[in-house]
């Protein structure tokens, strides 16, 4: 995931540069618009850039010390945790190198999003369908 999200990065920056678009790809429905942030979604908090970093490093360690304790058999958050931990590893790098992340994907009434943040999310709704899949109940301890 990570590799993903660096090779479409660096292939839209070096393609179309920083900023372009909106071009449309799919009619009405998905835009190649290409823009850095150094914020949050919506643009917020573009002066916290270091914030975010420290944010990341803890989300990075905490996830890494959860996932060793999950037992083997619970795929559902073992995924979940994996593609949010490869999105926050691969947002993170581009914060702390470039200080802002390229966002390129654009639908309509959302912002602007790349690979990793679409893996954050999908991450997290893994995460939540696993916990109503389980039926709320927490999961036995490994011994």
């Amino acid at each position: 995931m990570i590799v993903v999200d660096r090779v479409t990065k660096i292939v839209v920056e070096q393609r179309f540069g920083v900023p372009y678009g909106p071009r449309e790809i799919i009619d009405h429905v998905l835009f190649l618009t290409v823009t850095r942030n150094a914020g949050a979604a919506f643009r917020l908090f573009q002066t916290f850039t270091l914030g975010f970093l420290l944010i990341s490093a803890v989300v990075i360690v905490g996830i890494l010390i959860y996932y060793w304790r999950l037992p083997p058999h619970d795929w559902p958050a073992r995924l979940g945790l994996a593609l949010v931990l490869g999105g926050a590893i691969a947002n993170a790098y581009d914060r702390g190198v470039k200080g802002s992340v390229i966002d390129f994907i654009q639908v309509p009434h959302w912002p602007i999003f790349n690979v990793a943040d679409s893996a954050i999310t999908v991450g997290v709704a893994v995460l939540l369908l696993g916990t109503v899949w389980r039926g709320g109940r927490p999961r036995p301890r490994r011994a």
